[in-house]
């Protein structure tokens, strides 16, 4: 279960030490489907994407830590969820028709959802 969770982590250091970690929280974590739906929440975090990562804990220390129980700060405005997974608005249909529907239009109002999702993203840009 270690190596799948290391593998979704996006900060690879100090293997030997996170394994070990590990080892050490096994009795306290949650069950690994949970550890990583948080965990793929948490990389969508202001904090862990800025600075090229900068700020993305060891991987040792978040087992230490129980980074898994951190409130999330993430903006929900940006990011939806689909089939369990986090993702950014524009990388699923429901993000983009809602989007869409922040931004005032609805995808009856053009002829394909192509050029729906074209003006949903044109005037996000124009709103950024």
């Amino acid at each position: 279960m270690f190596d799948e969770w290391y593998k979704n982590y996006p900060r690879k250091v100090a293997k030997g030490d996170a394994r070990k970690a590990w080892t050490q929280m096994e009795k306290v974590m949650p069950p690994l489907e949970q550890m990583l739906k948080v965990l793929e929440a948490q990389k969508k975090q202001e904090d862990w994407r800025k600075d090229g990562g900068k700020f993305i804990p060891y991987p040792a220390t978040y087992l230490r830590q129980e980074r898994w129980d951190d409130e999330l700060t993430i903006d929900l405005g940006d990011v939806v969820e689909v089939g369990g997974q986090i993702v950014n608005w524009w990388e699923s249909a429901t993000g983009i028709e809602k989007k869409g529907r922040e931004l005032g239009l609805k995808p009856e109002q053009f002829a394909s959802f192509p050029d729906f999702k074209a003006a949903v993203m044109r005037q996000s840009m124009r709103a950024a």
